[in-house]
């Protein structure tokens, strides 16, 4: 499990530096990727890194729900910084659920959605 956390984190600094490539890197290009309620394709996701709009963020509370040889499924809760203010609503707490396939000896994330938690 700790090789999947590290791998979210990867995807997070990824994005969070605006790195396509890196991003990519771990996220299928064919991923379903549900984020504020709008999906898209990881290809897709990938071409919104250049403008991400997160300054920094921090995991907790992360688990693993669901494992077998080659998928594991977790969640987790994320808290965001926006690095502007006109980027004020990439600031909060999700809830983060993801799904990661290893395909060839390597994990690429196939599935990922957030869901703001208000009240926060």
């Amino acid at each position: 499990m700790n090789e999947i956390y590290e791998l979210e984190r990867k995807m997070w600094d990824a994005a969070v530096s605006e790195d396509k490539s890196a991003f990519l890197d771990i996220v299928s290009q064919t991923a379903v990727m549900v984020c504020g309620g709008y999906r898209c394709t990881g290809a897709e996701y990938a071409d919104f890194i250049g403008d991400f709009g997160v300054a920094a963020y921090e995991i907790s509370g992360f688990e693993m729900t669901a494992e077998s040889d080659d998928m594991i499924a977790v969640h987790y809760i994320v808290n965001t910084k926006a690095d502007r203010p006109e980027n004020a609503d990439m600031a909060g707490k999700f809830h983060v659920a993801s799904v990661w396939k290893r395909t060839g000896g390597k994990w690429q994330l196939v599935f990922n959605m957030d869901s703001r938690i208000v009240g926060e």
